[in-house]
């Protein structure tokens, strides 16, 4: 009875290990598929130009900015007490400085990115930015955000669009800068490599006994 059990466990282990293996098998396929064939297109949302391709765009998109939240007088005050009939009066100023709270990440704008073959765009209620691929210096995609270096910008611009969209956003960017620096190729093989380990790494069936 209990190698039984211990058989049932064990196949239903290896039923979800091989469920998960083919769910990310798949996605590798399909994200090969996209970059070997997909060119963009036409944009509804965004004026495009000349020769510019669409690659996604993302809606529900948060402008991130460090902001400081709130802040207090730091410092003391000096005088002197002058008695004036029955009564003492402090004469004197106060000294010191205002010391700004501790910048935090903030959202201080919501609207849609555009990702094309030449650069990204957000445009929200009240913000605009552009970052151009031909002064990106980098970016990097986490925690359901991509934040992008350009050589243009003092700051970097930070894109909030929650972690469930990470993998899907971070792929259309990383083919994106391939299109505009003609790496597609290169793109491909890294996708196949990664693809290769994971049939290497395929669940194995547990032993009959």
């Amino acid at each position: 009875m209990f190698e039984r059990h211990k058989e049932k466990k064990a196949a239903e282990a290896y039923a979800h290990d091989v469920a998960d293996w083919q769910e990310q098998h798949d996605d590798l396929e399909h994200l090969i598929d996209l970059a070997e064939h997909y060119r963009g297109g036409p944009s509804d949302g965004l004026v495009l130009q000349p020769g510019e391709s669409l690659v996604a765009t993302i809606d529900g998109v948060s402008l991130v900015e460090s902001r400081s939240q709130g802040g207090h007088w730091a410092g003391g005050s000096q005088g002197i007490s002058v008695p004036i009939g029955p009564l003492r009066y402090r004469v004197g100023a106060t000294r010191g400085h205002y010391m700004r709270g501790e910048p935090t990440p903030t959202a201080i704008d919501t609207g849609t990115a555009f990702v094309t073959d030449r650069r990204v765009v957000y445009r929200g209620q009240g913000q605009t930015r552009e970052c151009r691929f031909d002064k990106l210096l980098g970016f990097e995609c986490q925690h359901g955000s991509a934040t992008l270096s350009v050589a243009n910008r003092q700051r970097p611009v930070t894109l909030a669009y929650g972690e469930r969209l990470d993998g899907w956003v971070r792929f259309r960017l990383q083919l994106a800068v391939a299109l505009f620096q003609g790496q597609v190729p290169k793109l491909v093989a890294q996708l196949q490599a990664e693809l290769e380990e994971l049939e290497r790494r395929r669940p194995t069936a547990p032993n009959a006994t």
